[in-house]
């Protein structure tokens, strides 16, 4: 049996005389922890939620079918088990009353947990389909000496015992929940491994680094964090970060802030207006150089030619008042003629 999340790292290789019929493979799920293991459903008609008894090597067990893997994500198995059947009724039956008893082991282990005092929470009890075998699942912060709860357990029903500590993500796995986001938790529906979340992630993506925010049911770091991990990665890759210095076409400005969905970023030019500008409006500093000289001789050349306008004006307006002066002083004269007597 094979973890699903290790067939492509697995150094052998399956036997070609096996000749497992195409899609005739389920990937099965345990009640107890978040692993999915591959099976052969031997020319069964299985669908997705059907329970199947398995034989495992701790025993008989039953699990629950959550897909069809394709030939390929099975090559790099040693050995592909066989589904034994589909879960009949005398097996409901039987699957009710193991049931009833682990709710009874549960009750007496958190009974002798109390009595004796130790330091750690069951979680879980899981009896195997055949009886051959009982796991006992608790929740601990650091190592706890169970012997003497051990020989209680053992006294009491006659069967291998196997106290086994998870931690918090395995035991929110294990119970279920509804996370903040109104669904059921991931880990308790289809995850089948847990990633290592960091708060890089939460800082990737802009999200508030309020603990209440990205912390799950389990108090540690949401593991929906990490399905965009690798985008925002890339997208953040091409922005550049707050505080560095980038050329614009509007001038030298210090970032402010970014988006990484849209590809923009704001900025601050150096007299102190903000501006939005897209990756793609950053200049190089040779580019920027080249811009500014560009602008200079156009803002000279425009200012040259605005002074030989104005030069050009002044003396148009020079001339028209000398002729104004002249038809001026001959008014006058012809004035002096007229007024003169016969």
């Amino acid at each position: 049996m094979e973890n699903v999340n290790d067939i492509q790292n697995a150094q052998s290789t399956q036997d070609t005389d096996n000749n497992i019929e195409p899609n005739k493979l389920v990937c099965v799920r345990f009640p107890a922890l978040p692993l999915s293991y591959i099976f052969d459903a031997k020319g069964m008609d299985l669908q997705r939620g059907d329970l199947v008894l398995v034989n495992t090597e701790a025993g008989l067990s039953v699990a629950k079918v959550i897909g069809f893997p394709s030939q390929e994500e099975a090559s790099g198995l040693d050995e592909i088990k066989p589904v034994l059947r589909k879960l009949t009724q005398e097996d409901q039956e039987k699957l009710e009353e193991i049931f009833v008893r682990e709710k009874e082991c549960f009750r007496f282990c958190h009974e002798r947990i109390t009595a004796r005092g130790l330091p750690m929470k069951l979680t879980r009890v899981e009896q195997m389909f055949d009886g051959s075998k009982t796991t006992f699942y608790f929740v601990a912060e650091g190592r706890v000496d169970f012997r003497e709860l051990l020989k209680d357990l053992v006294e009491k029903y006659r069967t291998r015992i196997e106290l086994r500590q998870i931690g918090s993500r395995q035991e929110s796995a294990m119970l279920g929940g509804i996370g903040s986001c109104g669904r059921e938790v991931c880990c308790s529906v289809y995850l089948t491994s847990f990633q290592r979340i960091s708060v890089k992630m939460a800082k990737n993506q802009n999200m508030t680094l309020n603990p209440s925010k990205i912390s799950g049911l389990c108090g540690k770091l949401k593991c929906c964090l990490a399905y965009e991990k690798e985008s925002y990665a890339n997208l953040i890759d091409n922005l550049p970060k707050p505080g560095k210095k980038v050329f614009l076409e509007q001038g030298e400005a210090v970032v402010v802030s970014i988006n990484i969905i849209n590809q923009t970023f704001v900025a601050k030019l150096t007299d102190r207006r903000f501006i939005k500008s897209a990756v793609s409006d950053i200049l190089s500093e040779e580019e920027y150089n080249r811009l500014s000289e560009q602008k200079a001789a156009e803002n000279a050349r425009v200012q040259e030619q605005q002074r030989g306008e104005r030069s050009a004006e002044g003396t148009s307006d020079q001339d028209r008042s000398r002729g104004k002066r002249r038809r001026s002083s001959r008014n006058r004269n012809s004035r002096r003629r007229r007024s003169k007597p016969e």
